[in-house]
């Protein structure tokens, strides 16, 4: 934890830390980049070369009233960070912090009663499941500019739904030497138990010849973009960005749409298809049979077709070594040769 004996009363108050109170090196590093991004935008917005704290700031307080509470709880942790790295460097005044503090504890949030489902903007507001013709439609959208990232961003679609990856796992996609297209996950960690596998191989068995050649050329394209200096997050901003415009010309069911609604729908597919929780777990790189049970979509959201459809080989040793579970929520008739769990 980091020290904050020698800085300013009000950069030490707990009101005034952030939603993060506990800092570490790794969070603060993550501050120091937002607030990099931050200022970049803003110095763009206003044609500048560059912006003082006091100018984000006061743009923050302008766009208070349409952010989230946590949202400018993190805008302003980050700069409060700025103000920590500038008075150990010496290079602000205590008047100043002050006034910017000031300036902060002014600013009032989105109220509650404009939050949620009129924004669209919650996790709750998100769609966790999307019809074909409406994935065929913003994948036709996305791949009408012919671009990298519409291109990567359109196969994200199109092949979440067969692959059941994050978003942030697809576009780790690459090939070895012996022609295996390889992902890394996202979540796992081997002290909490999360994930199965730091890297696998995304189950393709089930997909056409074409479909493979596809999927390894939207890999050489994403090695191409990490070349270039883009990290997966970059690359995921990139990718959102181009669907958010998508749907703007697709518009009616698209609009709740995001990357990480196909991985709902793969869930959905697979538990239409027979497939045992454990089964599930194994190709969303679950360690848990419990995880898709109660946060992904249920059976009754999957395409038509997909009840009774032949589901991918698994490996059998994998999917031993998923932890078992007790919930039922989107079983089908017939998922399991015993009784459903109590």
């Amino acid at each position: 934890m980091t020290d904050i004996s020698h800085y300013p009363e009000c950069l030490r108050r707990p009101d005034a830390g952030g939603h993060v109170q506990t800092r570490s090196t790794q969070s603060e590093h993550g501050y120091r980049e937002r607030y990099a991004g931050m200022a970049k935008t803003l110095s763009r917005k206003l044609g500048m070369d560059a912006v003082s704290v006091a100018d984000l700031a006061i743009d923050i307080g302008h766009r208070a009233s349409r952010l989230k509470p946590n949202a400018l709880k993190m805008y302003h942790a980050c700069v409060r960070q700025h103000l920590r790295d500038q008075w150990d460097e010496d290079r602000i005044t205590l008047e100043e912090i002050e006034r910017i503090d000031t300036l902060m504890r002014d600013q009032v949030p989105m109220a509650k009663t404009a939050k949620g489902r009129k924004e669209n903007n919650t996790s709750a507001g998100r769609a966790k499941s999307v019809k074909p013709e409406t994935l065929s439609a913003l994948v036709s959208e996305l791949l009408a500019s012919d671009t990298s990232i519409r291109r990567i961003a359109a196969a994200l679609l199109e092949y979440g739904v067969e692959l059941a990856t994050r978003p942030g796992e697809f576009l780790t996609l690459s090939e070895d030497p012996l022609g295996r297209l390889w992902v890394r996950s996202a979540k796992y960690s081997k002290s909490n138990g999360k994930g199965l596998l730091p890297v696998r191989m995304p189950i393709v068995d089930h997909l056409e010849p074409f479909e493979i050649e596809e999927l390894k050329f939207i890999a050489a394209l994403i090695k191409a973009e990490r070349e270039n200096g883009a990290t997966t997050n970059k690359l995921l901003r990139r990718c959102q960005r181009a669907i958010r415009e998508a749907r703007k010309v697709v518009r009616g069911r698209s609009k709740k749409v995001t990357a990480y609604t196909v991985r709902h729908q793969a869930r959905a597919n697979m538990a239409a298809m027979g497939m045992t929780p454990a089964e599930v777990a194994v190709v969303m790189n679950h360690a848990n049979a419990d995880t898709a049970q109660s946060h992904y979509s249920p059976a009754r959201r999957a395409w038509k077709g997909s009840e009774g459809a032949k589901p991918p080989a698994l490996d059998p040793d994998l999917v031993a070594k998923v932890r078992p579970g007790n919930r039922t929520r989107g079983w089908t008739a017939g998922q399991s040769t015993g009784p459903k769990p109590k």
